[in-house]
C-alpha cells in the first residue's frame, strides 16, 4: 500500500493516488492542522470519500494511537465510561464526527473505510426505528416506538426488554466491537443472533470511539445534538454531500403548521380529556388530570381563532410579520418562556396517553399532532432570550379551500415560522469549540454564497479538477435549434409553441446521436408537463408527433411528482435501458428532483445530460420572496456611507441566481461517475452563453464548455465525440482504484450497452418517418451487439461536391477534423427549406441529405499535402471498398472512408504512412496477404487501437478471415 508524505503526515492510501487526490488530502490536513474550516469540492469519481477518510485518520493517528483494546492496554488508559465520554475516545484526543445525508450514503462510506488500512474505533448511529429488534415494539413508528422502548427498558420483571438486558454482558465479552468497520445492518444481525439491542449498543460504543458516523440531523438538529456523548472541544465535524446543507439547516430551524394539523390537535386534546376522565372514574387514577388537557384544548381553540382572523389582503402574498412577532401572538395565549416548559410537559403527557390507548385497541400508529406542536414550542423557546427570532419571519398563507372546508365555511391556512439564517446551527456548533468543520461534495459551487449563508469563515477551499481526460467530456451551449429558433426558457418565452417545438426537435436529434441513457432536465414540473403535452399533441406536416419520433429512438420515462412512485420509475428506466429493440432510454426529469440528487447514472445509464433551462425558484413564492427581502435588508444594514463592506452578505438577486446554478451543477453531476466514464453535457438555453452563468458552473467543467452559434456544428461535434469515445471505451483498462471509485462494475454492464455499438442513423429532427435503412439491425459479435455502419452517418462533403453521393468518391482529406468554414444545416422537411438551401447547386440530389444535411469543408494538414500520398489514399479507399463484400455502394464507400479516418486519428503520421504502404504493396502484389495481416496486427496492437484491429477483418476476403483471426490470437499469445 503506497504511503504519501503530505504536510508532514504519512498517509496510507490503498492505491496509487491521482494528483487531484493528493491535492484534496493536502487541503484536508491543512484544515485539521490549522484548526480552521474548509470547503472542498471534488467531482464524483475522484475518490473523494476515500481521500477524506485516509487524510483525516492519518492526521488523527499522528496525534496518538486509536482507542482499540490493544492500544488501551498498551497505554494503560482507564476503561471508565465517564473518563472516555469526556475524552472523546482517545485519552483526550479529538473525536471525529462524519455525517452524510442518508444511511445509504453512510453505508458507502463504511465500505470505503474497509478499503483503507486504518482501523479506528468506530460506530454508526441510527434511530430506534432503524435498529430495534424487539418483535413487540418494532412494528410501531415515531414517538409510539420510542415510548414503548423506554417503557420496556425501565420496567422490571418478565416485561422488560430482553435485548436491552443483554447489552452490558455482550459489550463486556466483545470489547473489540467497532474496531473493524461495522454498519447498521451488521449491528442488527448481531442483535438478532446474540440478543443485545443494537440501538443501546451504539449508545454505549459512542462514549469511546475515534470516529462516529451519523446522518446530518444528529449535528444540525439541536434536539439530537444534545444526546451525542462526545467532547466537542477540538472535535472534527465532517459534512459529506454537503451541497444542500444550508437549506437543510434552514428547514431544521423552521416549521409549517397547517389548519388541518391544528384541528387534529383540538381533537386529540378532547380525546385526552375523555381518557383521563375515564381513568379517574374507573380506576381512580389521578396521575393524569383531565383539567390540564381541557386547558390544552382551550389554547388550541384560541390559536385557531387568532390565525383565522389575521388580515390577508391578497391570497398570494399572505400575512407576514418579523420573527419576534410570534412571541406577541403566543403571549396572548399565555405561552411565554416561563410557561412554555410546563405546556410542553403536558403535551408529552398527552402523547403518551394517546399512544397507550392506541396500543390497547391495536389502532394505527400514526404520529400525533400534539407531539408535532410540542417540537414547535421547543424550537421557538429553545433560548432564554429569543435573539434568534430576528432571523425569522412569521407568515400565514391562505390555501385553496377544499370541498369540505367550503361546506363548513372554514378558512384553510398554514401558520409558518421561517428561518432565513441557516448559519444559526453552524454557529452553535462552532461556539462549542470544535477544531474544524469540513464541508465537501461533488458540487459546492458557487462557494462564496454557501460560505456567506452559513456565516462561517472557510479559509481552506478547493475546487478540484477531475481525473478524467478532457476528451471524455463534451460540454456545449446550444443557442438555437434545428430551425434556427433561439432556445430560451425564460418566463416570457417558455409557453410559446415555437420554443417548445424547437426544443422537442433538438431532443429528437440528441436521442439519435447519444447512445444508451439520456437524461433531460427541466427547470420545473410545470414546464416539463407543458413541453411533453405539446410534443404529444403537435405534429409537423401531418406526420408523426415529436413525442413519437423521440420514442422511435429511445423509450421514455417521466419523473413522477409523487415520491412514492419514483422507485417504480427507476425500475422502468433500467428495464428500458436493457431492451435492445431501441437505442436506449430517455429520462425526463426536473432539477432539484430525485433524479438530480444523489443517484448514480454510471456508464451506459447516463451518456448525456440535457439542461433545458435555468431552474429559478418561483419568484412569487412567499418563502423565496421573503428570503430575497431578508438578504437585501441584511446587506443594507451593513452598508457604510453607501458602500458595502468587503465581507457583506449576499444580495437577494445573487442568492436567487446562485441557487439556480447550484441546482444545475447537481443535475450535470449525473453524467461522469468514474475515471473511465464518458458523456456529454448539453446546455439548451442561450442564457448559458453569458460569462456570469458559466462562472457558476462547477470549476472542472468550465474550461470544456464551448458555445455554438449554429445547430449544425453541435450535431457534427457530438457525432464525432461519441464516435471517438465509443470506439475506444471498451479497450480501456480499469485499474483497481478505478474499479472502486464510482462503483464501476464491468460485469453489470449489459453487452448491448457497452458503448461499442456503432453510431446509429441520424434523421433530421423535423423528419417524421425513418426510412427502412434507419431501423437498427444488430449483429452479434463476441458477446457485443454491433450496429452495422451505413450511410446514415452524417455525410461530410465539400460544397462543390453537392452532387449525387455515388457520383464522386469521398476523399479522406475531406473527412479530416479541422473545420475551415462554418457548418450549416439544411432541413429538407421544414417549410423554409427552399430558402435555406438556395445557396446550393440546383443539381444537388436530396440523397446527399439523408441525415442532417451537414455541409462542411475540412482543412488538409500540411504533412498530408504530398500528392502521391493522397493518391495512394484514394486508391486504398477503392481497394477497401472492393474488399468489403457486404453493403451498397454508399455503405462500402462510407465504411472505407470512415475506417481510414479513424485509423488516421489513432496512428501517428509515420505509422499511418506505413499502413498505407502495406495496403499499396498488397494491391501491387509486392507482399503476401499473410505478411500484411501480421503487420497490421502488430501495428494495431494496444488497447486504444483494438476496435481498428477488429474492423479490419471486414476488409479481409471471407476465405482469409479465419487466417486473420489466427494472426490476432498468435499476437495475444
Amino acid at each position: 500500500m503506497p504511503t504519501y508524505k503530505i504536510r508532514g503526515i504519512d498517509v496510507d492510501f490503498p492505491f496509487e493516488a491521482y494528483d487531484c487526490q493528493i491535492l484534496y488530502m493536502e487541503k484536508v490536513i491543512q484544515s485539521l492542522q490549522n484548526k480552521c474550516h474548509a470547503l472542498l469540492e471534488s467531482p464524483t469519481g475522484t475518490g473523494k470519500t476515500l481521500c477524506l477518510l485516509c487524510a483525516t485518520l492519518a492526521w488523527r493517528k499522528s496525534l496518538g494511537s486509536f482507542s482499540t483494546v490493544k492500544n488501551r492496554k498498551k497505554n494503560d488508559w482507564s476503561d471508565a465510561d465517564e473518563q472516555m465520554s469526556q475524552s472523546g475516545g482517545g485519552g483526550g484526543l479529538p473525536a471525529i464526527v462524519y455525517t452524510s445525508r442518508t444511511h445509504s450514503q453512510l453505508r458507502q462510506v463504511i465500505k470505503e473505510l474497509r478499503r483503507s488500512s486504518y482501523r479506528p474505533k468506530m460506530v454508526v448511529l441510527g434511530s430506534r426505528e432503524q435498529m430495534c429488534v424487539n418483535e413487540e415494539v418494532r412494528s410501531l413508528r415515531g414517538k409510539a416506538l420510542a415510548n414503548a422502548c423506554q417503557y420496556l427498558c425501565r420496567k422490571r420483571g418478565n416485561r422488560q426488554c430482553e435485548h436491552f438486558n443483554r447489552v452490558p454482558d455482550y459489550l463486556k465479552h466483545n470489547s473489540h466491537l467497532g474496531e473493524e468497520p461495522i454498519d447498521i445492518e451488521d449491528l442488527i444481525n448481531i442483535g438478532k443472533e446474540s440478543g443485545p439491542c443494537p440501538y443501546y449498543v451504539t449508545r454505549e460504543l459512542q462514549k469511546d470511539v475515534d470516529i462516529l458516523f451519523a446522518p446530518y440531523n444528529y449535528l444540525i438538529d439541536h434536539g439530537y445534538r444534545k444526546y451525542l456523548k462526545i467532547n466537542w472541544n477540538n472535535s472534527i465535524l465532517i459534512f459529506d454531500e454537503a451541497h444542500n446543507l444550508e437549506s437543510l439547516c434552514a428547514d431544521a430551524a423552521s416549521f409549517d403548521f397547517p389548519s388541518a394539523h391544528l384541528s387534529a390537535c383540538i381533537s386529540e386534546a378532547q380525546e385526552c380529556v375523555e381518557l383521563a376522565a375515564a381513568r379517574r372514574d374507573s380506576y381512580n387514577d389521578v396521575s393524569v388530570k383531565p383539567e390540564n388537557f381541557a386547558i390544552l384544548k382551550g389554547i388550541f381553540l384560541k390559536l385557531q381563532e387568532l390565525i383565522s382572523k389575521l388580515p390577508i389582503k391578497k391570497r398570494d402574498e399572505g400575512f407576514t410579520k418579523p420573527g419576534p412577532y410570534i412571541y406577541e401572538m403566543l403571549e396572548g395565549l399565555n405561552i411565554t418562556h416561563k410557561t412554555a416548559p410546563k405546556l410542553i410537559a403536558t403535551l408529552e403527557e398527552a402523547v403518551v396517553l394517546l399512544e397507550e390507548e392506541k396500543q390497547r385497541k391495536a389502532k394505527s400508529n400514526a404520529g400525533s399532532r400534539l407531539e408535532t406542536f410540542a417540537e414547535i414550542l421547543k424550537l421557538i423557546f429553545r433560548a432564554d432570550g429569543g435573539d434568534h427570532a430576528d432571523f425569522y419571519r412569521v407568515h400565514v398563507q391562505e390555501l385553496e379551500p377544499n370541498a369540505t372546508d367550503m361546506v363548513k365555511g372554514k378558512v384553510s391556512r398554514t401558520f409558518s415560522w421561517w428561518c432565513f439564517n441557516p448559519g444559526i446551527a453552524m454557529q452553535e456548533m462552532a461556539n462549542k469549540g470544535v477544531g474544524s468543520i469540513i464541508l465537501t461534495s461533488g458540487t459546492l459551487s458557487p462557494m462564496d454564497s454557501l460560505a456567506q449563508e452559513l456565516k462561517l469563515d472557510f479559509p481552506v477551499r478547493l475546487e478540484n479538477p477531475h481525473v478524467i481526460s478532457s476528451n471524455q467530456l463534451w460540454a456545449g451551449v446550444v443557442r438555437t435549434g434545428p430551425s434556427g429558433c433561439v432556445l430560451n426558457s425564460n418566463y416570457q418565452n417558455r409557453d410559446s409553441l415555437e420554443y417548445k417545438q424547437e426544443l422537442g426537435n433538438a431532443i429528437v436529434n440528441f436521442a439519435r446521436i447519444v447512445p444508451d441513457g439520456l437524461l433531460v432536465f427541466f427547470p420545473s414540473y410545470y414546464l416539463m408537463d407543458k413541453c411533453i403535452a405539446c410534443w404529444k399533441d403537435t405534429s409537423h406536416g401531418n406526420a408523426m408527433t415529436i413525442w413519437e419520433r423521440i420514442c422511435i429512438r429511445k423509450k421514455p420515462v417521466i419523473e413522477p411528482k409523487d415520491s412514492s412512485l419514483f422507485p417504480s420509475a427507476m425500475q422502468d428506466f433500467v428495464a428500458k435501458l436493457r431492451d435492445t429493440s431501441t437505442s436506449g432510454a430517455i429520462f425526463f426529469a426536473v432539477c432539484r428532483g430525485k433524479v438530480s440528487e444523489g443517484l448514480d447514472f454510471t456508464d451506459h445509464a447516463g451518456r448525456a445530460v440535457v439542461i433545458t433551462g435555468l431552474p429559478y425558484a418561483r419568484i412569487i413564492d412567499p418563502k423565496v420572496k421573503l428570503k430575497r427581502e431578508f438578504l437585501d435588508q441584511q446587506l443594507q444594514s451593513q452598508r457604510v456611507d453607501g458602500k458595502a463592506p468587503k465581507s457583506s452578505p449576499l444580495s437577494g438577486d445573487l442568492w436567487y441566481s446562485q441557487e439556480a446554478a447550484r441546482a444545475v451543477n447537481q443535475a450535470i453531476g449525473r453524467v461522469i461517475r468514474h475515471r473511465h466514464d464518458y458523456g456529454a453535457i448539453i446546455f439548451c438555453d442561450a442564457r448559458f452563453e453569458h460569462p456570469s452563468r458559466q462562472s457558476q458552473i462547477s470549476h472542472w467543467i468550465r474550461p470544456m464548455v464551448k458555445c455554438y452559434s449554429r445547430y449544425g456544428e453541435v450535431i457534427s461535434d457530438l457525432v464525432q465525440f461519441f464516435r471517438s469515445e465509443r470506439s475506444s471505451f471498451p479497450a480501456m483498462l480499469v485499474s483497481e482504484q478505478d474499479n472502486s471509485i464510482g462503483n464501476v462494475n464491468v460485469k453489470e454492464v449489459s453487452p448491448a450497452r457497452t458503448g461499442f455499438n456503432r453510431l446509429e442513423g441520424l434523421l433530421p429532427a423535423n423528419r417524421a418517418f425513418p426510412s427502412q435503412d434507419d431501423i437498427p439491425n444488430t449483429i452479434k459479435w463476441k458477446g457485443l451487439s454491433i450496429l452495422p455502419r451505413t450511410d446514415k452517418i452524417p455525410r461530410v462533403v465539400e460544397r462543390k461536391d453537392m452532387l449525387s453521393c455515388c457520383s464522386k468518391k469521398t476523399k479522406l482529406a475531406e473527412l479530416y477534423d479541422e473545420v475551415e468554414k462554418p457548418s450549416e444545416v439544411i432541413d429538407l422537411e421544414s417549410d423554409n427549406s427552399q430558402k435555406r438551401s438556395s445557396g446550393a447547386s440546383n443539381s444537388s440530389s436530396s440523397s446527399c441529405f439523408n441525415t442532417v444535411g451537414l455541409i462542411r469543408k475540412r482543412k488538409v494538414p500540411d504533412n498530408l499535402e504530398d500528392k502521391s500520398f493522397r493518391k495512394n489514399q484514394e486508391k486504398l479507399s477503392c481497394s477497401l471498398q472492393k474488399a468489403n463484400e457486404t453493403g451498397t455502394c454508399d455503405e462500402k464507400e462510407a465504411s472505407a472512408s470512415a475506417y481510414l479516418s479513424q485509423a488516421q486519428e489513432k496512428l501517428d503520421t509515420a505509422e499511418y504512412k506505413k499502413f498505407i504502404g502495406y495496403m499499396q504493396a498488397l494491391k501491387n502484389k509486392e507482399i503476401k496477404l499473410v505478411d500484411v495481416m501480421q503487420s497490421v496486427v502488430q501495428l494495431f496492437s494496444g488497447p486504444d487501437r483494438y476496435p481498428l484491429l477488429m474492423r479490419f477483418k471486414d476488409f479481409v476476403p471471407v476465405k482469409y478471415r479465419s487466417l486473420y483471426e489466427q494472426c490476432i490470437e498468435q499476437r495475444k499469445d
